[in-house]
């Protein structure tokens, strides 16, 4: 691979996926419909003034925002003359041209943030703007026709696209797990669930609590970036504005849900004659525009990629098998009965089923295998060894309890925690320690940790342990629900407030588990949990009961 090539593929560019992005930029520029004059002024001028405010070093993903966020169907384009409406028309389209306006105003901006902190960011921005466009799209229909049956499969059709942009948001993140700008995917995939506002029929207070799930990554990037970098302060402030204007927006236009037209069309039909003002133009039509208009032609598509293509140029010898590739496996395959003329002649004398002499001889030892790394043992050792993360114990958007990489060295005394039921505590990485809870809270979590005694006093929900070694858990009030996953050698003291209430213990691939419970006499009566199930065949059903050792 070559310098140039190896700096694209760091930056995230490649010449197929450049191919790409101008061939889904043109297509978006030819369904461009029209719709009104006065949105087209607005939306020239929005256009120029964004164009301006964002020449920058990365203006390829800035260019893509802006195709993108201007294919909504109230932009003119290709030189159309424009429709005149009337004002029951314009009266009618209010809500969507205010939609589009709340677009351009905020969204726009923070998509070109985006693009200046990291191109993946930007491209999952991106995502997040052009599901706004699709809305705007939904919106449009929304206001024509009457509200259709939820059950309605045409109604899922109108609304995959959005659906394909909210999985696309969330695949980037998956995929980037490893990305400094981890928080902002994370941020941006927690905000994809605010396009389901229109499903909602309390759509005001929904945009709230997405907004307030987003925010427990987006405070985190503020927190790393608060004294170090203007740019992702103001990021975080942008997309906290987006919110608060969709709010103001579906606060006014959809208080109770989508303001469907109650004398308007069948929903069908209404979403047939989107589809058809969106169609694509005819052949002719495009020919017409090209000769009308100085745009650039599309792009060629991209080369198809050949498995069995070679990566190295040939050889000018093209009888040569020698090379690597496929090409020389088949070679050799094709050689028909000569395939074997190059296999060594193994004389009498060195078999070892003909020569007793060679089986007497001791077996030579396996060559240690070579470091696959390429590095010394020592070296290798040395990199595996990871460092231990520091201690910390905070609370996050004041409704989550984070306590980690707690150790004895750390505290010598056990951590007590003030809980309320609106928080949930997070107990991770921790071992040879005492956690004591005090208060009501709602759930707690035990995750990987090894002989680290947890104390509770109540939940409103439960406790989960997973991945844990060597634990213990002592309820003093009420526990309605323990899990227990991949966890071995634990202790669980219940109080007598909790057996009352019917206390429900999950188990999964746990092994040594005892459950001790309270007796007269302020002393505990332990309880192993069983381990082995037998299976039995019972007229052609499977029948499982608890094995039972006696003695």
């Amino acid at each position: 691979m070559s310098g140039e090539e190896s700096q694209f593929n760091v930056q995230g560019y490649n010449i197929v996926t450049i191919l790409k992005r101008l061939e889904a930029a043109t297509s978006r520029l030819e369904d461009i419909t029209v719709f009104q004059e006065e949105a087209n002024k607005q939306k020239n001028a929005l256009e120029a003034s964004a164009i301006n405010s964002t020449k920058s070093p990365q203006g390829e993903n800035a260019n893509e925002t802006r195709v993108s966020v201007s294919s909504t169907p109230s932009v003119a384009a290709g030189g159309s003359a424009t429709p005149q409406v009337n004002e029951s028309q314009s009266e009618k389209k209010k809500s969507v041209l205010a939609f589009e306006q709340f677009i351009h105003d905020f969204v726009v901006p923070f998509v070109n943030t985006s693009g200046h902190i990291d191109p993946v960011v930007g491209e999952s921005a991106k995502l997040f703007a052009d599901t706004f466009v699709d809305q705007t799209k939904f919106l449009e229909i929304v206001s024509e026709s009457k509200k259709p049956d939820m059950t309605d499969p045409i109604l899922g059709q109108a609304l995959a696209p959005t659906n394909e942009k909210i999985s696309k948001i969330n695949n980037l993140k998956d995929n980037n797990r490893r990305s400094t700008y981890f928080n902002h995917l994370n941020t941006l995939s927690e905000s994809g669930a605010v396009f389901f506002w229109i499903g909602i029929d309390t759509p005001v207070s929904y945009i709230s609590d997405i907004k307030d799930s987003a925010k427990f990554w987006s405070d985190r990037v503020l927190k790393e970036y608060k004294d170090k970098d203007k740019v992702n302060v103001e990021w975080v402030n942008q997309l906290s504005k987006v919110f608060d204007e969709l709010r103001a927006y579906v606060k006014e236009y959809h208080t109770k849900g989508p303001a469907w037209n109650a004398n308007g069309k069948p929903f069908a039909q209404a979403v047939e004659e989107l589809n058809a003002s969106t169609k694509p133009p005819s052949s002719s039509g495009q020919q017409e525009r090209a000769g009308n208009t100085a745009g650039p032609p599309a792009p060629p598509p991209p080369p198809p990629a050949s498995f069995f293509e070679e990566s190295a140029a040939p050889s000018s010898t093209t009888g040569d098998t020698s090379e690597g590739g496929m090409n020389a496996v088949f070679a050799q395959l094709n050689q028909g009965s000569n395939v074997t003329s190059g296999l060594k002649k193994v004389d009498r004398s060195e078999m070892t089923h003909k020569n007793p002499e060679l089986r007497k001889q001791p077996p030579v030892a396996p060559k240690k295998p070579k470091n696959l790394s390429g590095h010394p043992s020592s070296t290798h050792a040395a990199t595996t060894t990871t460092t231990r993360k520091p201690a910390k114990k905070e609370l996050v958007d004041g409704s989550k309890w984070i306590i980690q990489n707690f150790t004895q060295d750390d505290v010598q005394s056990p951590i007590v925690i003030e809980t309320e039921n609106s928080q949930s505590v997070f107990i991770g990485n921790c071992s040879d320690v005492t956690i004591q809870l005090k208060g009501k809270a709602n759930a707690v979590t035990i995750s990987e940790t090894k002989k680290v005694g947890v104390v509770i006093d109540s939940l409103i929900s439960g406790v989960e342990i997973i991945k844990s070694y060597k634990y213990g858990l002592q309820v003093i009030g009420l526990v309605p629900m323990i899990s227990i996953d991949q966890s071995d050698e634990g202790s669980i003291y219940l109080s007598t407030e909790s057996i009352d209430n019917d206390c429900q213990i999950y188990t999964s691939k746990t092994t040594a588990l005892n459950v001790n419970v309270p007796e007269a006499n302020n002393d505990f009566r332990e309880l192993a949990v069983p381990e082995q199930i037998v299976s039995t065949m019972k007229n052609g059903e499977l029948v499982s009961s608890i094995v039972e050792h006696a003695g």
